[in-house]
């Protein structure tokens, strides 16, 4: 098969879904093809780290997309404030779709990471370009996740969004902490965590701290309150750094975002604590360190996501109200669950590539070199 010309379209959201992209252009560069172009949803509340540009290694394009607004705290997400601002910049939207239309028509793939435009766009701008929507959010249509908790309404909501962003795709990547059997019926392959390059050469250690990461800086309050408390160590990464956390005590390390000093120092921790998001509880089960999974409030996805993790041995499901029986006795994963993660996830470059080619062949894009 030829090089591929695969385009990236991203949600700007969810850091994870960035260090997803990372990870799989490393993945498809190893396997001879080209990311020519990430595109990528632009947020006024969370900039676009600068890691991603650095690392994506393809030009990056952003682009007006809806956003979740936080709360007036900035600890959770306000459901009424991201409805408003998505009305009031409704209009910037189609000129988004129109962009990831234009910009995707002569690629041979295009992969998307749980992006609303980009499933939109090929309703709106259909295309012929073969399209895979790659997330963990797409698990939870699996039938052996039925037993997922919460309300039905607010599942409902999750369940719909997600099925919005596959919208017009060929196939749906669901990542999962574990194997999964895929659904080829409803579209659906399961897939390993796609984490990002460098774990594998990090050496772990358990210095004694605690490592935390802050999706809002609100949440920040609730660490460095429990740090005042506990005199424990604490490194916590938040967007902002030190200016997003005034009034740090002695002992409370606020670090702005970066990918590469976060992973060196969860490599070092006694054990992390984090909203849930899927990605960073990956990375820590795969260093072998306990994880304790805080949702964020009003984002009941990451409530999914801290039941799963918790369902797969991953981490431990709960709120910082939890931090001082979770530090005093972390439950750290056995090092046969940590080998047979390693396993699951040394899977994931041959099963993405392979659907991904698999498109390009099916659509005609995929010639022999």
């Amino acid at each position: 098969m030829r090089a591929l010309n695969v385009v990236f379209v991203v949600q700007g959201e969810g850091r994870g879904h960035m260090t997803q992209a990372i990870a799989l252009a490393a993945i498809l560069r190893d396997a001879g093809h080209i990311v020519t172009k990430a595109m990528i949803g632009r947020s006024v509340h969370r900039l676009t780290p600068t890691y991603f540009a650095e690392s994506i290694d393809a030009p990056v394009i952003e682009f007006e997309a809806p956003v979740q607004v936080p709360d007036r705290n900035r600890q959770g997400i306000s459901n009424t404030r991201t409805l408003f601002d998505a009305v009031k910049r409704s209009p910037r939207f189609l000129r988004s779709m129109a962009t990831i239309s234009k910009e995707t028509k002569s690629a041979d793939v295009v992969v998307t990471f749980l992006d609303l435009m980009a499933g939109l766009s090929r309703v709106l701008f259909p295309s012929k370009t073969p399209a895979l929507s790659v997330a963990h959010n797409y698990l939870f249509l699996h039938p052996d996740l039925r037993g997922a908790p919460g309300p039905r309404r607010h599942r409902s909501v999750v369940l719909a969004y997600a099925k919005a962003t596959t919208t017009g795709m060929d196939q749906k990547i669901a990542l999962s902490f574990t194997p999964l059997e895929s659904i080829p019926e409803r579209g659906m392959v399961v897939a390993p965590p796609l984490l990002r390059p460098g774990l594998d050469n990090l050496e772990t250690h358990n210095s004694g701290y605690l490592l935390a990461y802050a999706l809002n800086p609100g949440n920040s309050k609730a660490l460095l309150d429990w740090q005042r408390r506990s005199r424990a160590e604490v490194h916590c990464f938040v967007e902002g750094g030190s200016s997003a956390v005034p009034g740090s005590a002695h002992g409370f390390y606020a670090h702005e975002l970066d990918d590469g000093a976060f992973l060196k120092h969860l490599a070092g921790c006694r054990a992390y604590v984090g909203s849930a998001g899927f990605e960073g509880l990956c990375e820590a089960h795969y260093l072998g360190k306990a994880a304790l999974a805080v949702p964020t409030k009003g984002h009941f996805e990451q409530t999914l996501n801290a039941w799963d993790a918790e369902r797969c041995g991953i981490a431990r499901a709960g709120s910082y109200a939890d931090l001082d029986e979770f530090w005093a006795n972390p439950p750290q994963p056995n090092s046969e669950q940590v080998l047979s993660f390693k396993r699951w996830v040394a899977r994931a470059p041959e099963i993405l590539v392979e659907e991904i080619e698999r498109a390009a062949t099916k659509h005609g894009s995929g010639l022999c070199r």
